[in-house]
This record gives C-alpha cells, structure tokens and sequence, in this order.
C-alpha cells in the first residue's frame, strides 16, 4: 500500500463520526486476541481492514456491529445510526423466496402502499372525511419521496449486479448455494440502504462482473462502508483508507 503510517492513538473523535470506539479489547479465556484499539468511522468511510488469519478482524467487525461484546473498552454509535452487516458465512431465513427476501428491505414501503390504496377506496365514498385526503396527500408525498413506484427496478437491478438470473428470482432460498445465500444477503443489505456497512469477505462468492459492479456501487453510495478483505484489487478499487491489525491498529491513508 503506498501511504503513509499513523500509529495507533488516542483521536479527537468528531462529532462527525457514525461510529466511535475507545481501548477495545477481546479476550477469549487467557488469550487475548487484541486491545487497546481506538477507532472513528466518519461518513462516506471506505475504510478496509486487513491483517493475517486470527488476528481478530472478524471479531473486531462484530463489535462495531453489536453483535459481540468487547472485554474491554466502549464503543458509541451516533443517534438512529442503522447499521447492514455481513458475515462470512451468511444463514438467511430458510423460508421465501429470493425475491420475498429482497422485499423485506421495503416492508415499510408496501406497507404504505397498501395504506394509499385503502385511503383511495374510502376516497370514493360521497361522505369522506376531509382527514382521509390529508392523510392520503402527506403519504402519497413521502411515497413519492422514498420512490415508492421503483423498488421493483432497484431489486432486479441489484440480484443483477450481484450476479443472480431471472430464474432464481423466485427460487426458495433453501434450494440456494451457500454462496448464493450470502448473496442473496448482501442484496438486501444493500436494498437496506443503511448508514454504515460492515462487510466480512463480500467479494468472497462473487465473479469478476458481479466484483465489478459492487465496486461501482460502492463508489456511488452515500453511506459508509468498513470491510474485512484479503483481495487487494477489491481493496483498492474501493477503499479509501486500510486498517491493518497487527494486532494494534495502524492506519494507513490514500
């Protein structure tokens, strides 16, 4: 990698910052696996972590998803901040189909379109109350805003890029591949559209197009993204920072 070395320390944290962390430390038993790692995640990170097998990369992702705790240290994560994360080895719900899968990322959504169309039929009564037109106006708005009318567009486009033919849309997501299911997983997280991505591996079950186009649209996202990778070429293609542990945390910029 061709930056410059900042050794680890205390920062400054912005008010900036999506995500904070502060002396993290993981043990497992005696062993520790790291410590003293202080992090910040500001907006539009792309931010990629690497290091040899076991030094705790995965663990460290876990953390900063919530998911795990660490033994030492605090991390803080900004107000409402909605975070997508990807493990290595996805396990999807075993019910639906792929395509019923990807909706879950715009439940809300349908389930505002169901709402128009019933305020549409109560419309249609000579005697209906002026409250109904309101509500149906301010919801058709915000509707229109989160761009209700699409999402069926962004799904294809996104099992698309990702490498699934129209023929699997409909397959049940237990007659998927392993890799397929943690496609099929990175698919609504993207769908999602979270503040900040946690990625393990996601180039892992990918081709070269399907490699291709997530670095695209990674480029093009407006959140921030934090992913553990070995594949240098996904790496510098997509992030703008690397983390290496070692097991301390130096960062190196560009």
């Amino acid at each position: 990698f061709s930056a410059s070395i900042v050794q680890p320390h205390w920062y400054t944290f912005s008010a900036m910052s999506l995500l904070t962390a502060q002396n993290l430390g993981r043990s497992f038993g005696h062993v520790d696996i790291f410590e003293g790692i202080s992090l910040s995640i500001p907006r539009r990170a792309r931010i990629a972590i690497v290091g040899t097998n076991g030094v705790g990369k995965t663990t460290l992702l876990k953390i900063l998803a919530g998911i795990d705790d660490p033994t030492t240290g605090s991390v803080h994560r900004s107000r409402g901040l909605r975070i997508g994360y990807l493990p290595q080895v996805s396990v999807p719900e075993r019910e639906g189909t792929l395509w019923e899968t990807c909706l879950k990322a715009f439940a809300p959504l349908i389930e505002s379109g169901r709402e128009l169309e019933q305020l549409e039929q109560q419309m249609q009564e000579p005697d209906c109350d002026p409250a109904v037109l309101e509500r149906y106006g301010r919801l058709q708005s915000e509707f229109d805003r989160l761009s209700g009318y699409t999402y069926p567009a962004r799904i294809r486009m996104t099992l698309q890029g990702l490498g699934f033919d129209e023929s699997d849309y409909h397959r049940p997501i237990a007659q998927l591949s392993g890799g397929q299911r943690t496609r099929a997983v990175l698919a609504r997280l993207l769908l999602e559209d979270p503040d900040l991505l946690l990625l393990d591996e996601p180039s892992n079950h990918l081709d070269i197009d399907a490699v291709e186009w997530l670095e695209s649209y990674l480029r093009d996202w407006q959140g921030a993204v934090v992913m553990v990778s070995h594949d240098r070429f996904f790496i510098e293609q997509s992030a703008r920072q690397v983390w290496e542990m070692t097991p301390a945390l130096e960062i190196y910029r560009g």
